[in-house]
């Protein structure tokens, strides 16, 4: 008896072991390159032709920020998911946004994820969106 505990106890440590490897991996970098076709024009942002598609390939992947993940119980796949966390995007207040405070460096992030991909005009084009009051669809 003594054996088959330690073999289960084996086995649950390797199942932890690569459970964390797995979720290390997979929110330490995105596998895609779509991101650095993701621009973002100077105004008018359109959540679903930028944002949207920036959020899922630097944030909204498995392992992280989707609706599967929900790491930190926080969605980033759909607009009505990222409105409804509270601070998240605060309307025409980049400033107050927690998003923005994280892709800006002012704030940290609870886990490491790669930066590299995240260019400056993405950035800034977050923060031009939650300016002109992060709509999911952009005022004409």
């Amino acid at each position: 008896m003594n054996i088959q505990n330690k073999y289960i106890k084996t086995a649950y440590i390797f199942l932890f072991l690569l459970f964390l490897s797995i979720t290390f991996l997979a929110c330490s970098n995105t596998t895609n390159n779509i991101n650095e076709n993701i621009v973002f024009p100077d105004s008018k942002i359109d959540f679903t032709l930028q944002v949207q598609p920036f959020l899922k390939y630097n944030c909204a992947y498995s392992g992280c920020h989707s609706s599967f993940s929900k790491s930190a119980g926080l969605s980033l796949e759909d607009y009505f998911s990222i409105m409804s966390y509270p601070g998240l995007v605060i309307p025409n207040n980049p400033d107050a946004s927690i998003l923005n405070q994280i892709l800006e460096n002012r704030l940290p992030h609870t886990t490491y994820f790669y930066r590299g991909n995240i260019t400056q005009n993405q950035v800034q084009g977050m923060r031009q969106w939650v300016l002109e009051g992060a709509l999911l669809i952009p005022s004409k």
